[in-house]
């Protein structure tokens, strides 16, 4: 049988979830499916023992202001946690010593010259070839480029073993070699654009932030990012929130959509917003569109896990006082960087106790998922040892897998979205959304899901028998 719907959104993270919340507001119905179990995608929060774990995602950046201003729609403002101010620390590991990055460094952007020349992190030759940055001049051509390519560029070989590698293996899990700057980085290149020199752009930009309240760079939420899943589920029709079930096939019926669930049920819709990864996305859509499948399954994606360490506090003789480090590929470790969890943010391990994070897999090393769990919590409490002097039996220890989940927006990847966006406008009633295509990272998502789920009831009322 044939169930009538106005929507159908398959996929219940971040990005299915937003899009019913924007047609619910615009009092359009919708049926959600999801192929899980359970809501909120790769967003999962954990306590146990006291402790607060996220197995995914632990962060809203305020610099992308949707997914903050999302959670204050929703009530959650009280909740929304920002990161410690007091210390805030981000460490490099060079020849097995932890440094700290110097004060003024934006990412990767050295603004404040002191603290730059004092910092032991780069040899001098490096820090002179930084510094030509603001010699160098600006590209013109408008070709897409390598993070890589463009660090180098700009900065020199040392900043990218030193900081653009470690960088993009620990946000992306990526290959700064093969992901796009324009993709992953837009800011960066409008700043070479307008300013001939990232250093004099940065410089500008905290100029202009002085006049603003000051804000933390991240926030979370007290009880954990899951926090903003049941809110918005509790806004939401229950009735409407399909979980276990999965889609398997579209099909356009006239001027409607009929869409073909896992156990053989159909629901009827004028429009479809396939919430997705493009990974899943390709598949989905493969059989109704092959040229359509082939260039989303284009996109790789990596596979990443997550070790969760708790310790006593005075077995860690580091003093956590930060954010976490970040391990270049150089240094031949297996962890990619590690989040000191329980400084980041409060509340997240009992008192007395230490939460550390350990990152692992993506594109540098993506054979370590084949360990089981108790080799990785092995792996991660040897480099503990090595990089923190954490001794003894860990309080608690938890793995999280995420088998194919990040995606790589790779040089070019521009262009694929376009090739997308153009067949998808010969598809009246077809909208895609989700990790990989135009978005990483929850505003990202929120945002596009939000502006894609307007364009979906746009097109219904448009098409609405008169």
């Amino acid at each position: 049988m044939s169930e009538s719907r106005k929507v159908v959104i398959v996929g219940g993270g971040i990005a299915g979830l937003t899009a019913a919340y924007a047609l619910w507001k615009l009092q359009v119905p919708f049926t959600l499916c999801e192929a899980s179990g359970q809501l909120g995608g790769v967003i999962r929060s954990e306590s146990s023992e006291g402790f607060l774990l996220e197995a995914g995602p632990d962060s809203l950046l305020a610099q992308k202001p949707e997914g903050l201003a999302l959670c204050r729609e929703l009530g959650l403002g009280p909740r929304l946690q920002p990161t410690n101010t007091d210390e805030r620390k981000v460490y490099i590991v060079r020849n097995g010593r932890l440094h700290a990055l110097p004060d003024g460094l934006m990412l990767m952007v050295p603004t404040r010259i002191l603290p730059f020349l004092a910092s032991s992190l780069f040899s001098w030759a490096g820090k002179l070839r930084m510094a030509r940055d603001l010699a160098i001049p600006r590209r013109r051509d408008g070709v897409d480029e390598s993070i890589a390519d463009f660090m180098r560029r700009r900065f020199g070989q040392e900043a990218l073993d030193l900081l653009g590698e470690p960088l993009m293996a620990g946000i992306h899990s990526g290959d700064p070699e093969k992901l796009s700057m324009r993709a992953t980085f837009p800011r960066f290149v409008e700043l070479e654009a307008r300013y001939g020199s990232l250093v004099r752009g940065m410089l500008a930009a905290r100029r202009g932030r002085r006049s603003a309240p000051a804000q933390a760079a991240f926030y979370s939420l007290k009880g954990g990012l899951a926090v903003l899943v049941s809110a918005l589920s509790a806004r939401l029709p229950a009735a409407e929130l399909r979980t276990g079930a999965r889609v398997r096939g579209l099909m356009r019926d006239g001027s409607a959509w009929r869409v073909r669930l896992e156990s053989d049920e159909q629901l009827s819709a004028s429009a479809v917003v396939v919430a997705t990864p493009t990974l899943a996305a390709a598949d989905l859509l493969a059989p109704l569109a092959d040229d359509l499948g082939r260039t989303l399954s284009a996109i790789p994606f990596v596979s990443t896990a997550v070790v969760y360490l708790g310790f006593a506090a005075k077995q860690v003789a580091h003093p956590l006082d930060g954010y976490g480090l970040l391990v270049p590929r150089r240094e031949r470790l297996r962890s990619t960087a590690w989040s000191f969890f329980s400084t980041k943010y409060a509340g997240r391990a009992p008192q007395g106790q230490v939460l550390l994070r350990a990152f692992f897999g993506g594109a540098r090393d993506p054979e370590i998922l084949s360990l089981d769990d108790d080799a990785l919590v092995a792996l991660a409490r040897s480099e503990a040892e090595r990089l923190l002097g954490a001794s003894g039996a860990p309080t608690l220890t938890r793995v999280y897998r995420w088998p194919q989940a990040t995606p790589q927006m790779e040089v070019g990847h521009q262009t694929r979205v376009a090739q997308v966006e153009r067949r998808l406008a010969e598809m009246p009633g077809l909208f895609l959304t989700g990790a990989g295509l135009r978005s990483v990272g929850i505003p990202d998502g929120v945002a596009d899901a939000t502006r894609v789920a307007e364009a979906a009831a746009a097109f219904v009322s448009a098409n609405q028998p008169q």
